[in-house]
């Protein structure tokens, strides 16, 4: 007899015979529960149950079976060993068997059958107490995201049709969800302008030749969209995708989208009112530190020791006012998206030795040696000289301020692949790993106290960052083991002719 490991795990008791009742196949829970010692040796079904069960099979079972293709429920007796019988429930249908037409025996103990009715009542118990704990999370689901009317949250699919919309969704691209549902993302989220992120998520949600498992887990970026009844606004977009075996009705992406053009306003009233306060405080500050240099120089009359003294203080703060307003300019072009820039192609050498040149004084001062590697031949690379030798300042400045008496500054550089990596190395106070995350966020310091040892705005950085990427480069801090800090910055190598 030829075993099935799918009916031998089976918890209750089956046979399975041929149309005249013939053994067919026995599964284990028999085998066990009615204590076959030798099941190979039975060869018809009616050698399982004593004389007066083989007579009621005969004269009613096998008639009603053949009749109808079933039997439901029968008590009956079937042996076990030692010529004890024991009380069965019987159910039988016809069906097929290794591609036979067969009959299959269900033969459950009476004794069990109390037990296997508690655990099915039980069992419908516990489903329906799941299917109301679901249904109450649907419920409540449902109402914090139509209550979230702020945020446009969508479902997508695999292939970029919309499955949901919540009241949020409804109201940014102001129509109701059955316009919405089915409709291509790409439809919705019509960008003003191209959108590189957008275009990027497209291509591989909607390509063929890549994997699902190879398209991106999340994805953050601000851009600008169409309405339907409206010019356009700007929105904040999330895109997150669902792992497959987490997916349900084919959803396999969640859209997070809010309307920032709101912030987006205030963001230019506060940078058009910065700018234009910054400008006026400049006009005046520059004729007042003109006309401190003229009473500096002497041209209007003898000026004695003290007054030199005064005049001269009076300069350097001016010059550190000056220096803040400009740096203030400077960040508020970079937050307006639009900072002034000039590109041109230009050999790295000749701006790295203006840089250092320009600080010598300052680290002649402190009695820090500046130091410069690098390649011989001249290398060129594409941005704007100006705004470069302006981050170059800052780098090298806060180098020569963070840093101790004897020690040096080092300006390095050298290609990989197409790219100049440019480092200023320094053996200062180094980093504090909590605030290396904000070491480019404006107005953020690692010592923020007004006692603080060091001075400064805390824009610095935020300007050299803004500056860089403007010029379509990379600045970032690299951790290092010893004391002192390592800024680098990546730049591609220019192809253009020289300038």
């Amino acid at each position: 007899m030829t075993r099935h490991s799918e009916l031998d795990a089976l918890p209750c008791p089956l046979v399975i015979t041929d149309q005249e009742g013939g053994i067919v196949f026995i599964n284990e829970c028999a085998i066990t529960s009615f204590e076959l010692t030798s099941p190979h040796e039975i060869e018809h079904i009616e050698q399982l149950f004593p004389v007066p069960t083989r007579i009621f099979l005969q004269t009613h079972l096998w008639p009603m079976l053949r009749a109808n293709g079933v039997i439901k429920e029968m008590y009956v007796k079937i042996n076990l060993a030692d010529g004890i019988t024991l009380p069965i429930l019987l159910n039988a249908q016809s069906g097929h068997f290794d591609e036979q037409s067969c009959y299959q025996w269900v033969m459950l103990p009476a004794a069990e059958r109390a037990s296997f009715e508690q655990e099915l009542l039980k069992a419908r118990q516990q489903l329906q107490e799941y299917a109301q704990e679901a249904n109450s999370n649907r419920h409540l689901l449902q109402t914090v995201l139509d209550g979230a009317e702020d945020i446009a949250i969508l479902a997508v699919s695999e292939h970029g049709l919309v499955i949901f919309a919540n009241k949020g969704a409804e109201t940014l691209f102001e129509q109701q969800f059955n316009n919405l549902k089915d409709q291509p993302i790409h439809t919705l989220l019509n960008p003003v302008t191209p959108c590189a992120e957008l275009d990027a998520w497209y291509k591989t949600m909607l390509s063929t030749d890549i994997p699902f498992s190879m398209v991106n887990n999340a994805c953050v970026f601000d851009t600008k969209i169409h309405q339907k009844h409206t010019k356009s606004i700007d929105i904040h977009i999330q895109i997150r995708k669902i792992e497959t075996e987490f997916s349900t009705n084919n959803i396999q992406f969640i859209v997070l989208i809010s309307n920032i053009s709101q912030r987006k306003e205030y963001e230019t009233l506060q940078n058009n009112f910065i700018t234009t306060i910054t400008h006026e405080l400049k006009t005046p500050l520059t004729s007042i530190l003109g006309g401190l240099n003229i009473l500096k120089s002497g041209k209007v009359g003898y000026l004695s020791k003290k007054s030199r003294y005064l005049i001269n203080i009076a300069l350097d703060n001016g010059n550190r006012l000056k220096d803040l307003i400009d740096k203030i300019i400077d960040f508020s072009e970079i937050e307006s998206i639009s900072p002034p820039i000039s590109m041109q192609s230009v050999f790295l050498q000749s701006l790295l030795e203006k840089s250092i040149e320009k600080q010598k004084d300052y680290a002649n001062k402190k009695q820090i040696t500046l130091l410069m590697e690098g390649p011989t031949e001249n290398i060129p690379i594409y941005l704007d000289p100006v705004r470069f030798l302006k981050v170059m300042a800052t780098l090298i400045s806060n180098a020569i301020k963070f840093s101790t008496s004897n020690t040096t500054v080092k300006v390095v550089f050298f290609v990989e692949n197409k790219y100049v990596l440019l480092r200023v190395e320094d053996q200062g106070i180094g980093v504090s790993p909590d605030f290396i995350p904000y070491l480019f966020a404006p107005f953020r310091q690692q010592d923020s106290k007004t006692d603080r040892r060091y001075e400064g705005t805390g824009l610095s950085l935020a300007v050299s960052k803004g500056l860089i990427e403007a010029m379509g480069g990379e600045i970032s801090f690299l951790p290092t083991q010893k004391s002192g800090s390592i800024f680098q910055i990546k730049l591609a190598i220019s192809f253009r002719s020289q300038k």
